[in-house]
């Protein structure tokens, strides 16, 4: 989960460093501000949701590949699992026949 915090987090820095735009907050509390202003604060924040989406798809499809390549290294020790299973399995069965024909 921290993992997950923390690659979002890099996915997201690097991708608001990408954009082109300087964000700035303005407060709609004071007095002189006026319609340009709260026009650029609703278009800010829209971008904002829109590089927080794209940063949120960016990670997922990160998770995505991870879950795969560790589902594939899972399936690969649980093949040579068996096998070394297979093969104390067979060790086993030659050791009890040779006590076997030696008593």
């Amino acid at each position: 989960m921290a993992n997950s915090k923390r690659l979002f987090g890099v996915v997201r820095r690097k991708l608001l460093r990408r954009s082109h735009s300087r964000i700035t907050i303005i407060r709609s509390s004071s007095p002189d501000t006026t319609q340009e202003d709260i026009a650029a604060v609703k278009i800010q924040s829209f971008f904002r949701g829109h590089l927080g989406r794209r940063a949120f798809r960016a990670l997922k499809s990160l998770v995505k590949l991870q879950a795969v390549a560790r589902g594939v290294l899972v399936r690969r020790q649980a093949r040579i699992a068996l096998h070394c299973m297979h093969a104390l399995a067979r060790l086993q069965v030659r050791v009890r026949a040779r006590q076997l024909l030696s008593h």
